[in-house]
């Protein structure tokens, strides 16, 4: 490695040390449903919407029991809804390469993969998903399973803890929490960034390229694919999961 390598890896390193205790308050005080953070002017009255629609009460605490219910419940109506929208894909929006619904096994592994953010992908983006899929129906696991990560992580804390009497916390007020303070600010924040790097973040159909060479057979063509990626990618790394927008 060469002096800027060691340059650029100690960068990273004072910037993690930089931004750890900070950030680490921040999301305790997003995962307190009383907590208070410098976004709540903006966002308060979103999650008071939300609970409105889903008829949430987020200062009723959940057991165990009730809370690991709640996760299932979540995890297999989302799971559903993404294999569906694998399998009808041909007939929705957004699919400027006319791409082919997902069979049966392939639309079930993706779905399962993506809701238990098992970070598995068995298909080249590219090739297989409209953007309506990858925005609907893989970006939103890539949100809602890393949201689900750290529910699960906060109340293993909150158990260990043992400050509640009660209950361990209310997992749709923690969902909601967490998308909302957490992940979609980080996520905007992350995909300008990629953005301004020259990550693509398109509606428009693949670009076909033509070589200034000649091949023996003519002239040799690449197809480059488009797409609203970086908006993807962006949480895809925050989140830890696997199955990128591309191969």
């Amino acid at each position: 490695m060469n002096s800027l390598g060691w340059m650029q890896l100690a960068a990273f390193f004072g910037i993690l040390i930089i931004v750890t205790k900070p950030l680490g308050i921040f999301i305790f005080q997003v995962l307190d449903p009383n907590g208070k953070t410098f976004l709540d002017p903006i966002l308060r009255p979103t999650e008071r919407f939300c609970y409105k629609i889903l008829k949430i009460d987020p200062k009723k605490d959940q057991n165990w029991k009730s809370y690991g219910l709640s996760i299932l419940i979540f995890s297999l109506v989302s799971m559903l809804f993404t294999y569906v929208i694998l399998r009808i894909q041909a007939y929705l929006p957004l699919n400027p390469q006319n791409l082919p619904n997902l069979s049966e096994h392939l639309a079930f592994n993706t779905a399962s993969s993506f809701t238990s953010n098992t970070n598995w992908q068995s298909y080249a983006g590219e090739s297989t998903m409209s953007y309506f899929s990858q925005m609907v129906a893989l970006t939103f696991h890539n949100f809602a399973s890393a949201a689900v990560g750290i529910g699960v992580a906060a109340v293993l804390v909150r158990g260990i803890a043992g400050d509640r009497l009660k209950g361990i916390g209310n997992f749709w007020a923690d969902l909601v929490r967490i998308l909302l303070y957490l992940l979609l600010p980080l996520s905007i924040v992350f995909a300008i960034v990629l953005v301004s790097q020259g990550i693509v973040q398109n509606f428009m159909p693949y670009t076909v390229a033509t070589w200034l060479d000649t091949a023996p057979e003519g002239l040799a063509q690449q197809l480059i694919a488009q797409g609203p990626a970086a908006s993807q990618v962006a949480i895809k790394m925050l989140g830890t999961n696997g199955g990128g927008f591309f191969n």
